[in-house]
C-alpha cells in the first residue's frame, strides 16, 4: 500500500465533511469521488481539486485502482450492500451510518469482513467529541465504579421545510430513506458513545414510540405517525440503559450521562458537548479529589485540526481513527461486531415497539449460531422499486392520526 492512504468517497454530499477532515491528517489523501448529481462533483472538485478522479457509477468506481479505502457517505439504508461490494474488491471501507438496516445484512456483512480480513469501520462521530471522550477517560480511572444506569439522547427536529424536502418526491424521489425512517433506526449518536465510554455490548431491548401531534403532522405533511422512539437496552454487565433513535422533539441536543456505583458523570445540556459534569457519592471520593466539579472538557490531542471540521471536531477524530486503523494497524471503534450491534439494537427495538414494548435479544453476531437464525431476516422498512416494504414504518398509518384530529375538530 506504501505509507499515504488513497482514499476513495461515495458519496459528495455527506461525504465533503470527511474530505475536509482528511486536509488535516497527514498520509491520506481523497484520490476518486463518485457522486450522481453533476453539482455536487463540482463542489468536491473545488474541495480535492481536478486531479482526483471523478465517476457516477459504483461498480466503475471500485473497478478503477485509484482508492485502498473508501468512505460510504451513500443513503442510511443502502450502506451494507455497497460496503460488502467494495470489501469484494480488497477496499477497506468507512461506512458513514448505520452498519445495515435488516439482519440478514447484519450477519452478510460480519461474514465478509472476517472473509476478507479487511477493516471495516462505522463513522460515528457522536464518541469523540471532546465530552464523551472526557466521560470515556472518567469511566476508565475506574474511580467512579462500575455502571449500572446510562442515558443517551439524540434529538434532531427538522423545520417544516426540510421536512418536505424530503418527503417530497420531486425533490428526492418515492424513496428516499427519510420518508421511512422507524424512529429507533437512527439510534447510533445515543447508544454509540455509551459503547464507547464503557465497552459494554447490547444484549435484550424495550422499545416504545411516542406518537406525534395530528396537528403536527399535518403542517409537517409527515408520512409517519411517530416522534420520538424510546429504547431501553439491558447491557452484557446487566446495566440499564436508556437511548434515544432519531426523535424530532425539540431542542436540538446530544447528551449523554453515566451513573456508577460510586459516582457518575454527564454533559450539561446546551453546551455543545463541551461541558462535563463530575460527582461522587459523598463517602466514595477519592483521595485528592472533589466531591462535584463541572468543566471544559479538552481535546488532549491535534485540537487545532479538529477545530476546523465539523461535528464539534469529532469528524476530524473518526476520520483519523480510520486512517489509523487501515495505515498503522491500530485498534478502533466501532468495528463490525459493535456496528452490527448497534444494527440490531435499532431494529429489534422497533419490532419491540410493535409487538406492544415486549423484551426482545439481540444476536451476537460474533456466534455464527446466531447468525445462523437470521441469515435469511430480510424484513426492512424501507420500500424500493418494485418492493414493497416488509415492515411498518410506522405505529399507525398517518391518515388514521389526521382521522382522529378531524374527529376533534367535529
Amino acid at each position: 500500500m506504501g505509507n499515504e492512504l488513497r482514499i476513495g468517497v461515495f458519496g459528495a454530499w455527506r461525504g465533503r465533511t470527511y474530505m475536509k477532515a482528511l486536509k488535516y491528517i497527514e498520509g491520506a489523501r481523497v484520490t476518486a469521488v463518485c457522486e450522481k448529481k453533476g453539482s455536487r462533483i463540482e463542489k468536491a472538485k473545488a474541495d480535492v481539486g481536478e486531479d482526483c478522479a471523478f465517476y457516477t457509477d459504483f461498480d466503475e468506481f471500485t473497478a478503477s485502482g485509484k482508492f485502498d479505502a473508501v468512505i460510504l457517505a451513500n443513503y442510511f439504508n443502502e450502506h451494507a450492500d455497497y460496503a460488502i461490494k467494495a470489501l469484494e474488491r480488497g477496499i477497506h471501507v468507512f461506512s458513514e451510518t448505520m452498519a445495515a438496516s435488516t439482519l440478514a445484512d447484519c450477519v452478510r456483512l460480519c461474514r465478509t469482513v472476517e472473509r476478507t480480513g479487511l477493516v471495516y469501520m462505522m463513522a460515528e462521530n457522536y464518541p469523540y467529541t471532546r465530552g464523551c471522550l472526557e466521560m470515556k477517560r472518567l469511566y476508565e480511572t475506574g474511580t467512579l465504579g462500575e455502571v449500572r444506569f446510562a442515558e443517551g439522547e439524540y434529538e434532531h427536529p427538522m423545520s417544516p421545510d426540510e421536512n418536505r424536502k424530503y418527503m417530497n418526491p420531486q425533490d428526492n424521489g418515492d424513496f428516499h430513506w427519510r420518508r421511512y425512517l422507524p424512529v429507533t433506526y437512527y439510534s447510533s449518536h445515543s447508544l454509540a458513545p455509551l459503547m464507547y465510554m464503557t465497552g459494554l455490548t447490547p444484549k435484550r431491548v424495550i422499545g416504545k414510540a411516542v406518537l406525534d401531534t395530528p396537528a403536527h403532522a399535518k403542517e409537517y405533511e409527515r408520512l409517519r405517525s411517530d416522534i420520538a422512539g424510546i429504547m431501553l437496552v439491558e447491557m452484557d454487565n446487566g446495566a440499564l440503559f436508556r437511548i434515544s433513535g432519531s426523535s424530532y422533539l425539540a431542542p436540538h441536543e446530544n447528551w449523554y450521562r453515566l451513573s456508577c456505583i460510586d459516582g457518575g458523570t454527564e454533559l450539561i445540556r446546551g453546551h455543545k458537548e463541551k461541558l462535563v459534569r463530575l460527582a461522587y457519592n459523598s463517602w466514595a471520593v477519592p483521595e485528592g479529589c472533589e466531591e462535584e466539579k463541572i468543566y471544559e472538557a479538552v481535546f488532549e490531542r491535534n485540537a487545532e485540526e479538529a477545530s476546523h471540521c465539523g461535528h464539534a471536531g469529532s469528524d476530524y477524530f473518526v476520520t483519523r481513527a480510520f486512517v489509523e486503523a487501515v495505515r498503522d494497524g491500530k485498534p478502533f471503534f466501532p468495528d463490525v461486531y459493535q456496528a452490527t450491534a448497534m444494527s440490531a439494537t435499532a431494529i429489534m427495538g422497533w419490532r419491540s415497539v410493535l409487538e406492544d414494548s415486549r423484551q426482545l435479544d439481540i444476536p451476537d453476531f460474533r456466534k455464527e449460531s446466531d447468525r445462523a437464525l437470521y441469515e435469511n431476516d430480510t424484513l426492512t422498512p424501507f420500500p424500493a422499486e418494485g418492493k414493497p416494504n416488509s415492515l411498518p414504518y410506522s405505529t399507525v398509518p398517518v391518515e388514521e392520526l389526521l382521522g382522529k384530529d378531524r374527529g376533534n375538530e367535529n
